[in-house]
């Protein structure tokens, strides 16, 4: 034993410098071949127009910074999504495998991997709403700064979180400066859409079951249907009642969701309500509240995780384009170093 200890000691004094630069050269490669995340390039785009800004106390730069570390977790928290359903996929097609090779059989042979899959996804999904909030609401550090709107809404500054940030675009006695109003025109959709849907995933509902959501999930491979949900348990004629109420509120203002008078579960009061959350941009701004409140106490499913996915990357990256081409017009031109 203790001779193999001085040849292995002779053999690293001897190559331990050779193998130490390989492996950081190999390691180098397989770090280079990762496909950098989208937004972390958008990101970069952003931050060459803003190279010439100084701002007081070095504010800005912080904010960016922070910016950025919560783009970089939003990223890996959609890499391990998507590595998970890989892994799930995969595990489906094993288990029909077992199935066409033995159609007969009561039982199959469990996947030793698919408690701690069910468990990630679970977690992955929680965590892309979670996350996706804080980078949605960071984001709007950097508009304080843009823009010169300075309102508050339920006494809270309009860039504290998106769910005070939306009331304020849509409040008819608040006078917003052109440069608001012009992103309100081009990005109000995407706003209102995240301001529905990521405020019933607050960290307070994943750690506190009893407030309703996040206490089951469903989903299934091939039709990639996955969503967090939870339905309200004594459900009445008093709901019924109520949904019936906001149909016909929303039919007077010529809102007809698709899909109610189809027969089937169509018919079902709860499922129009789900038909009306899954379209939520059209429902008016003078109903939305109601709707919100009503799809809170009935409960239902969240969108898809890759939908939550593909709404806040397409947000983030129109609104660093947005930054980029109207810089001369924002809060921010006063601080340019001119050349």
């Amino acid at each position: 034993m203790k001779l193999k200890i001085q040849i292995k000691n002779i053999y690293y004094k001897l190559f331990g410098k050779l193998i130490f630069y390989r492996e950081m050269k190999r390691r180098r490669a397989i770090n280079e071949k990762k496909q950098e995340y989208k937004l972390v390039g958008e990101f970069r785009k952003l931050e060459k127009a803003l190279k010439q800004i100084k701002y007081p106390k070095n504010d800005f730069n912080k904010i960016m910074s922070m910016m950025l570390s919560d783009i970089s977790l939003f990223g890996h928290l959609v890499n391990n999504y998507n590595y998970h359903r890989k892994l799930l996929k995969d595990k489906t097609l094993n288990d029909e495998f077992y199935r066409r090779l033995d159609p007969r059989a009561r039982s199959y042979p469990a996947h030793p991997a698919e408690k701690y899959i069910n468990n990630a996804i679970k977690v992955d999904a929680q965590s892309l709403f979670i996350f996706g909030t804080i980078l949605v609401n960071r984001s709007l550090l950097l508009l304080k700064m843009y823009f010169p709107d300075r309102h508050n809404s339920r006494s809270r500054n309009m860039y504290s979180g998106i769910g005070y940030f939306y009331p304020i675009l849509h409040d008819k006695k608040v006078s917003l400066s052109p440069l608001l109003e012009k992103f309100k025109k081009k990005h109000a959709f995407k706003v209102k859409w995240l301001y529905s849907v990521l405020r019933f995933y607050r960290n307070e509902f994943i750690e506190h079951l009893d407030r309703g959501y996040q206490q089951g999930m469903t989903f299934g491979v091939y039709t990639d249907n996955f969503s967090l949900s939870s339905y309200k348990w004594n459900y009445n004629d008093n709901d019924n009642k109520k949904i019936e109420k906001l149909k016909s509120k929303l039919e007077k203002n010529n809102i007809h969701i698709g899909g109610r008078d189809d027969g089937g579960r169509n018919l079902n009061n709860r499922y129009y309500l789900q038909r009306v959350f899954d379209n939520i941009t059209q429902v008016p701004d003078d109903l939305l509240e109601e709707t919100l409140r009503l799809a809170e106490e009935v409960g239902g499913e969240s969108p898809q995780p890759t939908r939550v996915i593909e709404e806040i990357e397409s947000y983030i990256t129109d609104l660093f384009q947005f930054m980029i081409d109207e810089l001369d017009s924002s809060k921010l031109a006063k601080y340019k170093i001119k050349s």
